[in-house]
């Protein structure tokens, strides 16, 4: 059956989880409103991504000549090669001395990522996943990439992402540096001032600074800082800064915030926008008719007492329904348990029987790391002479029902047979 559809009613974190979790090869293409995208897959792991709009190699050259890898007239020279050869253009500059073999490998591997973790962003789309026996793929360059590191990535920027829009709303906004008397210190991410997601400086950091304490801000966001001269768009920051687009407009976002730097008023057309003062006469005034405010009121009273059902219900905030970020980790955690069956399946090969417990199985037959789910609980294991269960939690430490893999398996030394079941995951009522 072919994998393919709308990301309305499949959410790329499920197409991703789903290729990774049946370490699939072959080609997903994604189609927008704007942009057509294609990603590469090797045994369920990334191996390259590619965009329409914005072709991988185009942008390669690009990155390492604004990043000053690279010259215009090393680039010309080249694409010029290329035209002549045909070969990958990541050949041609390791090959002729250009740039060094670890410079390409982070380019590309940089690339690769930005595009991926931009689909996140996408609220709509087709997309077909074309399974194939084998890929052609750069080898010498391109680090597979799992499915879970993305996912978990990925979920981070859908939940944050809404909240730097709101203020890093262009890639044609300019900022520049604001004076400050205070010293600028780089520390360990770990160090430097918190900033609320909410948009709010940490009030003690507000007080340090009144204080005329040192400004503490992480090397991502120095490398940032030290970009902003008012006159380099966000996106000409994005692609300069080696940074991923998630990373460094959460940077511009952080310094927006801690009021280090500030809009260039007039950079942009959105800035154009909301410099524009408005004519209280076009306000809209039309009275809304009585029949209207009664259904509205209705719905309203209606929407409060079912909101934690509706993820389209305005009053949503009152209660989220479920965080991409949890629903990512539940993810994981599915393929987490169907590798712990794996291993489980192999150790009784090996040894003919099943394991006493499962952390036996490492580090042989599975990474221990693996044998804790992503909330940190080791997961649940039961064994019978015939049979096994792994059991999964939810991040409260419930078991959940969703996440209980059992299995029945041959008394004799021949490989385990699965009761049949959907992805390996059965649910035990």
């Amino acid at each position: 059956m072919a994998l393919e559809g709308t990301l309305r009613d499949f959410s790329l974190a499920d197409i991703f989880q789903l290729i990774g979790l049946q370490r699939k090869t072959g080609v997903l293409t994604l189609r927008g409103k704007d942009d057509t995208v294609t990603v590469t897959f090797l045994d369920g792991k990334v191996v390259g991504a590619d965009s329409l709009n914005r072709r991988l190699e185009n942008r390669l050259g690009s990155v390492l000549m604004k990043s000053g890898t690279l010259t215009q007239d090393q680039l010309s020279r080249a694409l010029e090669i290329q035209r002549e050869t045909l070969q990958r253009l990541g050949f041609i500059l390791t090959h002729y001395g250009i740039i060094s073999p670890d410079a390409l490998k982070q380019a590309i591997q940089l690339q690769i990522l930005q595009i991926v973790y931009r689909l996140f962003r996408w609220k709509d789309g087709d997309y077909h996943f074309s399974q194939e026996t084998t890929i052609e793929y750069d080898r010498d360059n391109v680090v597979p990439i799992t499915a879970e590191s993305i996912l978990m990535e990925g979920a981070r920027m859908i939940d944050e992402w809404p909240i730097i829009e709101k203020r890093i709303r262009a890639y044609d906004q300019v900022f520049r540096k604001k004076l400050t008397d205070q010293e600028i210190v780089v520390v360990g991410a770990d160090e430097a001032d918190e900033i609320d997601f909410d948009g709010d400086a940490n009030p003690a950091r507000r007080r340090r600074a009144a204080a005329g304490d040192k400004i503490r801000i992480s090397r991502e966001e120095k490398a940032i800082y030290d970009l902003v001269d008012g006159t380099m768009t966000v996106g000409d920051i994005v692609e300069v800064s080696r940074l991923s687009e998630f990373d460094a407009n959460k940077s511009l976002y952080e310094l927006l915030t801690r009021d280090l730097i500030e809009e260039v008023r007039g950079a942009s057309a959105q800035a154009v926008i909301d410099q524009t003062p408005v004519d209280e006469t076009e306000v809209a005034t039309t009275p809304v008719p009585l029949p209207l405010v009664a259904i509205m009121a209705i719905w309203a009273i209606v929407s409060l007492f079912t909101s934690a059902r509706n993820p389209l219900n305005s009053f949503a905030p009152f209660k989220r329904e479920r965080s991409a970020i949890g629903e990512t980790q539940k993810a994981i955690s599915v393929q987490r348990i169907e590798a712990i069956g794996q291993a489980i399946e192999k150790y009784k090969v090996v040894n003919g029987h099943l394991p006493a417990k499962l952390q036996e199985l490492a580090p042989h037959y599975i990474s221990e790391s693996l044998l804790t789910d992503p909330w940190g609980y080791s997961y649940k294991y039961y064994q019978q002479p015939d049979l096994y269960r792994v059991i999964g939690f939810t991040a409260e430490g419930a078991a959940d029902t969703d996440l209980i893999l059992s299995r029945e398996i041959e008394l004799g030394p021949a490989t385990p047979s699965a009761r049949p079941s959907t992805g390996g995951i059965e649910l035990i009522e």
